[in-house]
């Protein structure tokens, strides 16, 4: 299915690029980063790290008719001195590629190919079709189908864990820009028998609401069903007020059933996890804009689980100066929990987090400097805490060729000493349909 599919795809991509010198707008997002990174593991040698990647985007906007658009994105990485990821030297991914078609009326639009889906539940990476449309009464319609995408074979297995075919899709009511109902669902065909970790079928149905009576009140949220387990596997829900021009309010709520919404997690048991258990998490925060330079907030989140409950809470303050071309923070959090709620051999359940960040941006050059400290309750491998300080610097060498390196060091309880650096050389440029720059 999928050796048919993308030969009929890249015999359209053919099509499409051959129409380039007709496209009326091109744009090209290329960004090669070098890392340098040390690494000095308790227990074992120093590493020496060199990856070096390249990502590169490439969007041709109204080819054609002007209604034809071709989409690509992808990346490749190679290693200059130890493996920097498994066992592989290289590695790299096409990650989307697709056509792209506007439809004049009803906000119609089809694609083809490599794409991801986001409607409502649905958040898939797929090789296949996608469609959608406005329906006449407020209604719309989105449906998609076709190969799933996969990755990585499993330690130890001849798969990822994944089924070979995927469709799914999303109905909707809207009403008057203040609501907007959904109801939407997948379904992925038989997922492959593993030998050493066992996973379900990915299939899941529910629901989604965005709902403004007024503006200043917003509410979000959507709840799933998992067919597999007979049991709902997610409700998440926010609340945002805005009773001041510079007030914002949010609450959230956010509950797991642990075995319906990991099911699919080939990491986890299917069997092992008692379907009785849930994870919940019920929190808010707030923000209050005291001028263009100056911005505090607050947030406190509880957590519930069968292991052990937690509490999260802390502020940030956020600065900004000259035209927002100096910018800077301060930040604070601490987690309370109980002894059980961390997992691991050697945890600490609680602990404080500091974070502090100032950077600036001009025509020419931008610099930033970020550290970050987390101070343990009780010692992880007889270390109090971990913390990390980070440098970055770069020079805009014309307006859309940039050149920055980053460099950073720090001590935790993994690495005793990481020392970290980057090069990085990003290129961003549309171009009109006569080849001139945008």
């Amino acid at each position: 299915m999928k050796k048919s599919f993308f030969s009929l795809f890249s015999a359209a991509s053919l099509l499409a690029l051959s129409s380039v010198a007709m496209a009326a707008e091109t744009s090209l997002d290329a960004t090669t980063i070098l890392r340098i990174e040390q690494r000095d593991a308790s227990g074992s040698s120093k590493q020496n790290i060199i990856p070096a990647t390249q990502f590169l985007g490439l969007d041709l906007d109204k080819l054609a008719d002007g209604n034809l658009s071709l989409h690509l994105y992808g990346w490749g990485r190679v290693d200059l001195a130890d493996r920097s990821y498994n066992n592989e030297k290289a590695d790299g991914a096409f990650t989307y590629g697709y056509l792209q078609y506007r439809f004049r009326q009803a906000n119609a639009d089809i694609r083809a190919g490599r794409l991801f889906v986001h409607e409502g539940i649905v958040n898939e990476h797929v090789d296949g079709l996608a469609v959608r449309t406005d329906l006449p009464l407020g209604f719309g319609l989105a449906a998609f189908g076709g190969a799933t995408v996969h990755t990585r074979h499993l330690w130890g297995e001849g798969s990822d864990g994944k089924g070979d075919g995927i469709l799914g899709g999303r109905v909707n009511y809207r009403y008057r820009g203040m609501l907007d109902l959904g109801l939407s669902g997948v379904y992925e065909s038989e997922a492959p028998t593993l030998v050493s970790h066992t996973n379900g079928d990915h299939r899941l149905v529910g629901g989604d609401i965005w709902l403004s009576p007024h503006q200043i009140v917003e509410i979000i949220g959507h709840s799933n069903y998992n067919p597999e387990t007979s049991r709902m596997a997610e409700h998440a829900y926010r609340l945002n007020l805005k009773p001041l021009k510079q007030l914002v309010l949010t609450g959230e709520f956010n509950e797991y059933r642990d075995q319906s919404y990991l099911y699919t997690w080939s990491l986890f048991s299917a069997a092992a996890l008692n379907p009785a258990d849930k994870s919940r998490s019920v929190g808010g925060s707030a923000s209050y804009t005291f001028s263009k330079s100056v911005e505090l907030s607050g947030d406190y989140r509880h957590y519930t689980r069968e292991l052990g409950n937690a509490d999260r809470f802390g502020g940030d303050l956020k600065l900004s100066f000259l035209n927002n071309s100096i910018r800077g923070g301060l930040g604070y959090h601490y987690l309370r929990a109980s002894q059980n709620f961390a997992i691991g051999s050697n945890p600490s359940a609680s602990y404080h987090s500091l974070r502090a960040y100032a950077l600036h941006d001009s025509n020419t050059y931008f610099a930033a400097v970020d550290v970050i400290d987390y101070i343990f309750k009780n010692k992880v491998y007889n270390e109090n805490s971990a913390w990390e300080g980070t440098l970055s610097m770069g020079y805009h060498l014309t307006p859309a060729l940039a050149l920055s390196g980053d460099i950073s060091y720090g001590r935790n309880p993994e690495f005793t000493e990481e020392f970290k650096g980057l090069l990085r050389l990003t290129y961003n440029m549309t171009f009109d349909g006569k080849g001139g720059k945008k």
